[in-house]
């Protein structure tokens, strides 16, 4: 059999065993045996037939991965909670990039939209916003206090609103894959549209307001609207898994898709709690330099990016876990 036959044969069963491995929870020990045996079977006739090819490396990883998640005692504690951010979860983002990249590029959609509307009638701010939150806004405006909303309440009393506020918004999102595409689409054109008037309001009063609103509410929202974004791809992986199960049978795709989902809104969790601490604590001064201002905007995006795109991508560089079928040919 040539080498690319091979492949194109085994590939897919070889991906569904990497899934395997990749669980968040231990899956049967049954069927990590019966992966664990297959690809051993495949290895070694790899190993015989193409003995310098790139599949034995590749098969031989995943038997180790697999070998490991069959005898492997779990880890607990510190360590486990440092390997699951630094390690798992930036692993999954890498693996799942496409539909986080969708989540992204259909929520900066909707906010577009959402700035449309606002520059084209005041009246679909206050549809969207209330009439009293926008009344008291634009009177804030007048009183050259643009963000005092920010400022009521005690600190530790509003970061703990807020943030109950912002996981019950989070885990509504992720729940909503449930409702396969429409529930998490309808949860980013709410949210989207909501942004982009909410902002676009202070700008239809003048840019210098709108700038002075962009240094205050995105100390807060870099990592509150970027944990809506993950969410959004995290319910839209646990859909993907509920309308497309391939080879499983539906309740196996809807639970591996949903464990995967699962890892990814988990990494929100910390990004939650500074946005809460951010806004409750930091947005209310005003009376910061702007350059702390842009240190504390600019840090949490660099963050962002960093955790979500650079490190992903350096795992995948590093451990290459598919096999591109047009290197084999």
């Amino acid at each position: 059999m040539q080498e690319f036959t091979f492949i194109k044969q085994n590939i897919d069963k070889w991906k569904s065993y990497d899934s395997l491995a990749g669980w968040l929870y231990t899956p049967k020990v049954d069927d990590l045996i019966h992966a664990y045996d297959d690809v051993m079977a495949d290895l070694a006739y790899a190993n015989t037939q193409y003995p310098n090819s790139r599949i034995c490396i590749y098969l031989n990883d995943l038997c180790m991965r697999l070998h490991e998640a069959v005898y492997k005692q779990r880890r607990y504690g510190f360590r486990a909670f440092l390997h699951l951010f630094t390690y798992e979860i930036p692993r999954v983002v890498a693996l799942n990039h496409r539909i986080l990249i969708a989540a992204f590029v259909i929520f900066a959609c909707f906010t577009l939209s959402g700035v449309i509307l606002a520059f084209q009638d005041e009246a679909n701010i206050r549809n969207t916003l209330g009439d009293a939150y926008v009344n008291m806004t634009v009177e804030n405006i007048r009183n050259n206090e643009p963000t005092a909303v920010y400022a009521g309440g005690e600190e530790m009393t509003s970061f703990l609103g807020i943030l109950w506020n912002n996981v019950r918004v989070t885990f509504l999102m992720f729940a909503s894959g449930l409702i396969p595409f429409v529930g998490p689409v309808y949860f980013m054109y709410h949210n989207g549209v909501m942004l982009g008037e909410f902002q676009s309001l202070f700008f239809l009063y003048g840019a210098g307001i709108g700038f002075r609103s962009m240094t205050a509410i995105w100390i807060h929202g870099a990592f509150e609207i970027s944990s809506i974004i993950i969410a959004a791809g995290a319910a839209l992986t646990l859909s993907w898994g509920w309308m497309f199960p391939g080879t499983y049978s539906r309740k196996q795709s809807l639970r591996m898709h949903g464990q995967v989902a699962i890892r990814i809104l988990t990494s929100v969790v910390p990004l939650l709690t500074v946005a809460a601490f951010f806004e409750g604590f930091l947005t209310r001064h005003v009376e910061y330099p702007l350059v702390v201002k842009l240190l504390l905007i600019l840090g949490s995006f660099g963050f962002i990016i960093y955790y979500y795109v650079i490190l992903p991508y350096i795992i995948w560089r590093r451990e290459r876990k598919f096999i591109n079928m047009e290197d084999l040919k």
